[in-house]
């Protein structure tokens, strides 16, 4: 404080008096100019106090007015969802159900929220939303600890941001984040807080909600799991991915162990409970069902051209048979596990389809985590040989007969000279034979007869809508198709000569049942004639029987074929069929390396084949 000295000046004669120290203020008359500077502070006090609330004000308004739309919370834990159910109406998956199973924590088992609570936000019940203590805690200890260690946000706060607001680090996003947090305390029950923030929660595979989480990790309910369960759950809060015992049991275990403690300690648990908790072990033979996802993602892509706009959950109903689709899988696998380095293929593709077109199996690749790309109808390679009944049935309808005399020696059209697998010649053999062993010479001859024009139209007749050189060469199957293309063409032989339309859904519903859409009609009509498809048939049956495709054949079964191998063994197929169905299968390798000279349609297609329409057969 300020103290002074001055003199009150008179005139001549008078008496002086001597006013020692005055602290500034009114003090028995003494000067009051101290009064006056007081008087103006606080008035400057008052005038920036004003100011500064109309500021705060602004600024809060302004915060408040650019906060997002927080009365419809209920609704972002739900957005419409697609269930896709197999032929017979079983589940297969769920795609875009991002939000899982809406949960209420008064049904669920109390371990369950119990798990959360303790690790998460242990006075939840107890603050206004902002935990005053746990924030000086966090603060402290972080400021002990020179870093970021600790967080002091409660359940309600994550709340907040986890539903509206984003991860930016500003002064902005807090002050949201504690104005949306008193508004959720004002608007809901601890209960339903904490029942939204379960169902908001992202733990796997961008997915939210807690029940998504355990169905991914564990395979059940979240109804259904044990207090070591909840334990892991609880603990992958942290650090989803670090924490997931999918990616690292040991780690994801050592936090659960941390959670199971707190229970204990805070008295969500007894010592029984929590001894018993610890001897829990992750069951590691629970997988995702990773080639199923194919299939989905075709039918996703299906629906883009059936729906123009999806605003309610919707279930999609199927062609795909579940138990073939998973007996496919397993012998795909078998067969590219125990041959794949041998013959040096690394990818496969199948389809199965029944004669109405209905896909009942499909498989896009080895391994769709390590790659999407969906090679039945994504992948265009060269069909090789497979293309070869094209031609003939362009011989059929120019009146050729399956007896006629051809002779098998060189034969060319301008420099093009194609030869034999084996480089050998036969001579004298009928178109028939000339089918079942596959033979290049005799479909060269064809082409120059009939034209190389009505061939393309035979093939696009069919359903080889891709494009279609105007080269010879093609009638050895050097233009470009894709599997699911070919297979719905030789559909056409198996189904009398009709033509085959191959599709995935047949029904589209909402949760109410109500039909949003239904396919009609199956095919396109008779392309081939009965005794050119008879013919067709009984020539592709002798490829079976004792030709290039003899390891397809099934004793005591109508099995039909084509055996397929690109140049420099490139590319294998098979597609083969019985009055029912129809099976494609190729394999591979994606960046085009050539395959061992074993590799070749009648091997590892052929058998493959067999296996799978052997099981076929016996539903």
């Amino acid at each position: 404080m300020k103290f002074t000295k001055f003199k009150y000046k008179v005139s001549k004669g008078a008496k002086v008096y001597h006013c020692g120290p005055l602290y500034h203020g009114k003090i028995k008359g003494y000067d009051t100019n101290e009064r006056t500077f007081f008087k103006t502070l606080m008035y400057y006090c008052i005038i920036i106090g004003i100011w500064l609330g109309i500021f705060l004000s602004i600024v809060l308004l302004y915060l408040a007015l650019t906060l997002p739309n927080i009365e419809n919370i209920t609704n972002q834990t739900r957005k419409p969802s697609i269930t896709i159910l197999d032929r017979n109406g079983e589940k297969i998956s769920s795609i875009n159900d991002l939000y899982g199973d809406t949960i209420n924590i008064e049904t669920l088992p109390p371990h369950v929220w119990q798990a959360v609570i303790a690790t998460e936000d242990k006075r939840f019940f107890n603050h206004f939303g902002v935990d005053i203590r746990g924030l000086l805690r966090a603060l402290y200890n972080n400021i002990i600890q020179n870093r970021t260690a600790q967080g002091g946000s409660t359940i309600t706060q994550q709340l907040a941001k986890n539903v509206f607001l984003s991860s930016e680090r500003s002064i902005k996003r807090k002050i949201q984040e504690v104005m949306i947090t008193l508004w959720l305390e004002h608007k809901f029950t601890k209960s339903q807080i904490l029942s939204l923030y379960l169902n908001r929660v992202s733990l796997v595979g961008g997915k939210y909600g807690i029940s998504n989480a355990s169905e991914a990790i564990f395979g059940k309910s979240i109804y259904d799991i044990n207090i070591a369960q909840s334990a892991i759950l609880a603990g992958m809060l942290k650090a989803p991915t670090r924490y997931n015992p999918m990616n690292n049991e040991e780690l994801s275990w050592a936090r659960a162990k941390v959670v199971l403690s707190l229970m204990r300690e805070q008295n969500y648990i007894t010592e029984e409970e929590y001894n018993t908790a610890l001897s829990y072990k992750y069951e590691k033979d629970i997988t995702p069902d990773n080639q199923i996802r194919y299939f989905t993602d075709y039918i996703l892509t299906s629906l883009n051209s059936l729906l123009s706009d999806i605003s309610t959950d919707i279930i999609i109903h199927t062609t795909l048979d579940n138990k073939i689709q998973k007996t496919t899988e397993n012998i795909t696998k078998s067969y590219i596990d125990s041959n794949g380095e041998k013959y040096n293929f690394s990818q496969i593709a199948t389809i199965v389809i029944d004669t109405n077109g209905n896909i009942l199996a499909m498989i896009g690749g080895k391994d769709y985590t390590k790659s999407q790309f969906n090679r039945t109808y994504q992948m265009k390679r060269q069909p090789g040989s497979i293309f070869k009944p094209f031609v003939y049935l362009t011989a059929l309808e120019k009146s050729y007969k399956p007896t006629d005399i051809f002779e098998d020696k060189l034969t060319a059209i301008g420099d093009w000279q194609p030869r034999n697998h084996d480089n050998k010649y036969i001579g004298k053999i009928t178109m028939a034979d000339a089918l079942e062993k596959s033979v290049n010479t005799i479909p060269v001859q064809i082409a120059k007869s009939v034209g190389l024009k009505s061939i393309i139209a035979t093939a696009r007749k069919l359903g080889l809508i891709d494009k279609i050189s105007n080269d010879y060469s093609i009638i050895l199957g050097t233009s470009e198709t894709t599997l699911l293309d070919l297979t719905s063409a030789y559909a056409t032989f198996a189904n009398n000569g009709y033509g085959v339309i191959p599709h995935a859904i047949t029904k589209i519903t909402d949760t109410n049942g109500n039909i949003i859409y239904e396919r009609k009609g199956s095919g396109v009509g008779k392309l081939i004639s009965d005794e050119n498809v008879k013919q067709m048939n009984e020539m592709l049956r002798k490829v079976i029987q004792g030709g290039t495709g003899a390891n397809a054949n099934i004793t005591n079964q109508y099995i039909c074929g084509k055996t397929g191998t690109s140049q420099d063994n490139k590319d294998a197929w098979f597609i083969g069929y019985n009055p029912n169905y129809i099976i494609g299968i190729w394999i591979g390798n994606d960046n085009n390396e050539t395959m061992s000279n074993s590799s070749y349609g009648g091997t590892i297609p052929a058998k493959i084949f067999k296996a799978i329409m052997s099981y076929i057969i016996t539903l």
